[in-house]
């Protein structure tokens, strides 16, 4: 069987690891147009042949971010609904201990005022969010679906604030000896009793 050529990287992909690269090694603070061609080596006007501007670059970074966020979660909805909210927990918390530059950036990326988001990242946003809701329909089946909805959004916000605290070295200041992990198991399982679900 002959050996398989690797096929080469297009333009596009390249600007979009060396975008990457930066901001793993170097933190979101680091990432700019300029450095981004250099990293590429291409021009800056060639950036802008393959994305609309660099908030496109950043928003194209972090729909690979949610995209493998959603996969970890999908992966732990896989578990049993009696153990289904501690693995989602965990899962979530994993993802930012391994990946803290690109999910910081999520956070850390604010469009300019009126940046019109495309539809495509949009809707990678709400597949990632729809797909928290639906791991956790089972456990709430008696939520009219508002509610629902809205709770799960809540607890993801609650795990992103506990997260952030946490990496900021602040958290401590809050809950001594506490950790971000612990606390946020707490919440997701206190409002999921509180709306219902049994454990079982």
């Amino acid at each position: 069987m002959p050996a398989l050529v690797p096929m080469p990287v297009s333009t596009h992909e390249r600007i979009l690891e060396s975008a990457r690269a930066i901001l793993v090694e170097e933190g979101f603070r680091a990432l700019s147009t300029r450095a981004v061609a250099t990293r590429a080596g291409c021009s800056i006007g060639t950036i802008y042949n393959h994305f609309r501007d660099f908030d496109d670059v950043v928003l194209h970074l972090n729909a690979e971010t949610l995209t493998q966020l959603g996969e970890a979660l999908a992966a732990a909805a896989k578990n049993p609904p009696a153990k289904r909210p501690a693995a989602l927990v965990d899962a979530y918390f994993d993802f930012v201990e391994a990946n803290e530059a690109s999910w910081s950036a999520l956070f850390q990326h604010y469009p300019p005022p009126g940046y019109d988001l495309p539809d495509w990242y949009r809707a990678t946003i709400e597949s990632v969010v729809r797909g928290a809701i639906g791991a956790l329909d089972e456990l709430l089946a008696g939520t009219p679906d508002e509610e629902r909805d809205g709770l799960v959004i809540a607890l993801w916000s609650g795990l992103h604030g506990l997260a952030s605290l946490d990496r900021q070295s602040k958290l401590a200041t809050v809950t001594p000896g506490a950790s971000a992990r612990t606390l946020g198991h707490l919440l997701v399982s206190s409002a999921l009793r509180g709306a219902g679900w049994t454990g079982r």
